[in-house]
């Protein structure tokens, strides 16, 4: 039944989405989502789902156009920040194929005085910064040819003690009517979180994985049309060998909903399963899928994994005098389904008549009074829910809370530069006897020169107190990053 219903909704968005043509996404760390929310916040963007990350270009300029057509008696500001957008995805304004050899260009260099810099650097596609001078440098080459679209993102990685060539990013993508499959490295986000994600983040490095989902949000036919906007995601992927059980496979699969403009729900599950020297046959797939043997004894080969679910909403008021989202996020372990991983946040993308002033707060915890470090672990998968050393989900990892807050100022004469302080306050073994607390304060600057040139610059001060839950073993650490960027 569950079968049937999934292929009913399959058909369904096959038969009623656009036939548009394929098209790359939008990577994760583009400032293009922070200023999509903050139209979204104001009202303006009712029909995206943007908890759900990547966008593609193309659902990116549909979003923007319905902001431009909602934004009639909004300030100059918000209809200057629509202009920029605009300007920023004016080859996805008409229907064309092309090749880009280069679509952007960047550099970056960061500094850090410290070899425990990786607790001040996440959310960064899992890009490990070493102790002194790091430089990186890259371009990206991007193609749209009618069903298919390319993306490839080679990177040079230089530090003090090493040099590295790598594929930071490269995927294709086949559209076929409605749907999208999707083949290659990349790197995902779910649920409203801002500073972090309870399930899936880009805090590892990307995954190469194969996902299948609809390329815009539909409204599905029948009783489902109460549902409102309607996506669907669903990928694998096979992690690392070098695990206590070598490359197992990750799954995953997310269904967003917004039965009204200003209400957004998900749902979401993922799983680990198989790997080296355990069953990895369809029925091992299929008892995953349902969940069914879940928790059995470990020394059985055909335990079907380890398994996590959660539920997230967003709701958007879009007040005149002082419009605000309130969001929210949680989720299960399958080895203590009754306690819950969380997070929560408020976003104020104006204060009162402040327009270019917008704030955030958002709380996160992952510590279980009952069953301490039982989030992110699994007694087979003792890896964890990691890929390459780095959580999956939320950063701040296992037996820990987190609290941060950020003010950003958007720059007067720029296009839509910007001036942003942030506190970050992480309690790690919170269920020991001795905690790791870290304190973050960070200033970030962005600065477009003009509509193709970027400089970003970042200074992070982090002071680490009882590093790695070690009683008075306190520490300092310093980290500044800049970087230009150029759009073709």
């Amino acid at each position: 039944m569950r079968l049937f219903k999934f292929s009913f909704l399959i058909i369904s968005i096959l038969v009623i989405a656009s036939n548009t043509l394929a098209s790359t996404n939008i990577n994760l760390n583009d400032d293009s989502y922070d200023l999509l929310l903050r139209l979204e916040a104001e009202g303006l963007i009712q029909s995206g789902l943007l908890t759900t990350r990547p966008l593609s270009r193309k659902e990116a300029l549909r979003l923007i156009l319905e902001a431009e057509e909602n934004a009639e008696h909004k300030s100059l500001f918000i209809r200057q920040l629509i202009e920029s957008l605009k300007e920023r995805y004016r080859d996805e304004m008409h229907e064309v194929n092309y090749i880009k050899p280069l679509h952007d260009m960047y550099g970056q260099y960061v500094y850090t005085d410290s070899s425990h810099s990786e607790k001040f650097t996440y959310n960064n596609d899992g890009d490990p910064y070493e102790k002194g001078s790091n430089f990186r440098t890259g371009f990206s080459s991007t193609a749209e040819l009618g069903m298919f679209s390319f993306y490839l993102n080679p990177e040079l990685r230089y530090s003090d003690d090493d040099t590295d060539q790598i594929m930071n990013r490269l995927y294709g993508i086949l559209r076929l009517s409605g749907l999208e499959l999707e083949l290659g490295k990349d790197s995902q986000w779910w649920g409203p979180g801002y500073h972090g994600a309870i399930l899936l983040s880009n805090n590892p490095a990307p995954l190469t994985m194969l996902k299948l989902t609809n390329a815009h949000p539909v409204i599905l036919p029948s009783v489902f049309k109460y549902l409102g906007f309607f996506k669907f995601i669903v990928f694998a992927s096979k992690l690392e060998k070098e695990r206590v059980i070598p490359n197992p496979y990750l799954w995953g699969m997310r269904i967003n909903i917004k039965p009204h403009p200003y209400l957004e729900l998900g749902l979401q599950r993922t799983a680990l399963l198989g790997g080296e020297g355990r069953d990895e046959d369809i029925s091992i797939w299929w008892k995953s899928l349902i969940s069914e043997e879940e928790n059995a004894p470990a020394i059985r080969e055909d335990e079907p994994g380890d398994q996590r679910a959660g539920i997230d909403v967003k709701l958007t008021l879009p007040f005149d005098w002082q419009p605000l989202q309130l969001y929210a996020e949680a989720a299960a372990e399958d080895e203590a389904p009754s306690e819950l991983a969380y997070l929560a946040g408020i976003y104020v993308p104006r204060i009162l008549n402040l327009e270019r002033l917008d704030f955030r707060a958002e709380f996160a915890n992952t510590y279980v009074k009952q069953h301490p470090n039982v989030w992110y672990n699994h007694g087979i998968y003792r890896s964890g829910y990691t890929y390459k050393g780095r959580i999956i989900g939320h950063h701040i990892g296992t037996d820990s809370r987190d609290i941060f807050l950020k003010a950003r100022y958007f720059l007067p004469k720029t296009h839509n530069g910007w001036i942003a302080l942030s506190y970050d306050r992480e309690k790690h073994n919170i269920s020991g006897k001795i905690r790791e607390i870290t304190d973050e304060l960070a200033m970030n600057i962005n600065v477009p020169v003009n509509k193709a040139l970027t400089l970003k610059t970042m200074y992070r001060y982090g002071r680490i107190q009882n590093l790695d839950s070690i009683e008075g073993s306190d520490k300092n650490i310093h980290i500044f990053i800049t970087e230009i960027k150029y759009n073709f």
